[in-house]
């Protein structure tokens, strides 16, 4: 892997470890907000998954060729430089930091973070 990707790695395995309770708890009150985390073309329930789950995503991501990353924009620019190597390091490294930061954000939910219940409010109920 990469320098950067072990950068999103270490964040990810730095962060507790979920019961499946904690992780089933926080996903079903996620759902009566109607809250989701859009991954695109990844096809991924990111509420339900706990660290080595996303840890492989991730490795699976690293591991994707041109070709796949084309087919599966989502977060970033589509390609249409002279650098597809620049592109799809880039693309990838965008995946990685939003999944990353959503986890993360997953994270404080499972600890049952009020601060972090208040942000979800905020995005999906409030408003």
């Amino acid at each position: 892997m990469s320098t950067r990707t072990d950068v999103y790695r270490g964040r990810i395995e730095r962060l507790p470890d979920h019961s499946s309770k904690q992780i089933d708890i926080a996903a079903d009150q996620l759902t009566m907000l109607h809250a989701a985390f859009n991954t695109g073309s990844l096809d991924i329930d990111l509420m339900h998954m706990g660290k080595e789950d996303l840890i492989k995503t991730m490795e699976r991501i690293n591991a994707m060729s041109l070709e796949e990353m084309r087919a599966g924009w989502m977060f970033e620019p589509p390609f249409d430089g002279d650098d597809p190597e620049g592109w799809m390091k880039q693309a990838k490294d965008i995946r990685l930091n939003y999944l990353t930061e959503q986890f993360e954000t997953l994270s404080r939910l499972r600890d049952d973070q009020p601060e972090a219940w208040d942000e979800i409010n905020e995005l999906y109920f409030d408003d």
